[in-house]
């Protein structure tokens, strides 16, 4: 019988995301999954989902913030440590200190190797890369066995920028469960002559939702039929709140997370749009075949490279005269909004979970 990958996954915050994509890895007949998990981030419009996952789940009652710091994840970590062929240490300056255990650990395991699966650098605030990061960065990579990034572009840029040798660096497309939607949705387009935007994500400060309400409020002027749906919740749903009572052509849904309830929300609308901090939402728009439009800032994940410019999506400059007329180009043409949303669903099945977890399989194979 084929030897199985043991393979431990240190998650300070499971969100419904991770712990499908998690899922389809653990059921693969390559992979013995086991997953360590914190509380995740309080108030900050997490939702965490309870169900009969295919991995091991042992929780700890630590939030995300003091994970890496935590008596109680080094504990748990140093008692199950030996029994894995690999280990995932997030590559953050938060759990730099966990890092430090992790390495004591494999000295005196060495059967055991650790990895990672991550952006290409460390960030500081405002998505700034300071000095600091990059030596902060370099050490992981140095120290790791194997880095595994979200995408191709982002390992390839850091090979090239000298971060990690070309031998350690892998990559496999970050995603959503793909399966989860097909279950409760089959490609459409949007219905004609109704325009409707959805927002989807937590209402924190980087997803600009003050952008999103300057915006349509703007699109309003000139199309009286447009609507506006918003899936999500946190700390920033005070301004949710107030326009909603203002405004009836918006509707608040929450934070939503189980795709039978996405699905119809989404077939109904004509585009995702997020003014700030996009990662997975792009992927979880194109899933469904929808163009995903968002502006430049210096907060997005590396999902952004996803975005090709007036093919699937936009990525726009902060203008917003400019930007208003790309929208409305969008909403009021069919034909184009037609050609959007097919090279969407196209490039959403390219970044399927199946191909996902093979690719990450095969960063972990020995060559």
């Amino acid at each position: 019988m084929k030897k199985k990958l043991k393979t431990l996954w240190l998650a300070p915050n499971l969100n419904h995301y991770k712990a499908r994509f998690l899922n389809h890895l653990a059921n693969e007949s390559d992979v013995d999954l086991t997953i360590l998990s914190g509380t995740g981030r309080n108030q900050m419009g997490d939702l965490e989902l309870i169900q009969d996952w295919g991995f091991q789940h042992v929780k700890v009652n630590v939030p995300k913030k003091t994970f890496g710091n935590s008596k109680i994840v080094k504990e748990q970590l140093a008692t199950i440590f030996n029994q894995f062929d690999w280990v995932l240490i997030p590559a953050e300056k938060k759990n730099l200190l966990l890092f430090l255990f992790a390495l004591k650990l494999r000295k005196k395991n060495t059967s055991v190797r650790l990895f990672s699966y991550n952006h290409p650098t460390l960030k500081s605030k405002n998505g700034k890369i300071t000095i600091l990061d990059k030596l902060i960065t370099k050490f992981y990579y140095k120290k790791l066995d194997r880095v595994i990034f979200y995408t191709e572009s982002s390992c390839k840029w850091a090979v090239k920028s000298n971060l990690i040798k070309q031998q350690k660096a892998f990559w496999a497309n970050n995603t959503v469960d793909n399966t989860e939607i097909d279950k409760y949705y089959s490609y459409q387009l949007p219905p004609e002559n109704k325009p409707k935007i959805l927002f989807i994500g937590r209402l924190i400060a980087s997803k600009r939702i003050e952008d999103l309400i300057i915006y349509y409020n703007q699109l309003k002027l000139n199309m009286s039929n447009l609507t506006l749906d918003i899936i999500g919740d946190g700390p920033e749903n005070e301004l949710v709140r107030d326009i909603v009572i203002s405004d009836k052509s918006i509707t608040w849904h929450g934070a939503i997370v189980d795709e039978a309830k996405i699905a119809p929300i989404m077939k109904e609308s004509s585009l995702v749009f997020v003014p700030g901090h996009s990662g997975l939402s792009i992927n979880h728009a194109f899933a469904y075949g929808r163009p995903y439009i968002t502006i430049e800032g210096p907060s997005h994940a590396p999902e952004i490279s996803y975005i090709q410019q007036g093919l699937n999506g936009y990525v726009l400059k902060n203008n917003l005269e400019f930007n208003i007329n790309i929208f409305k180009k969008i909403l009021t043409d069919n034909n184009v909004l037609k050609k959007l949303c097919n090279k969407a669903k196209l490039d959403g099945e390219y970044l399927s979970v199946q191909r996902w977890s093979n690719q990450f399989i095969e960063s972990l194979k020995d060559a």
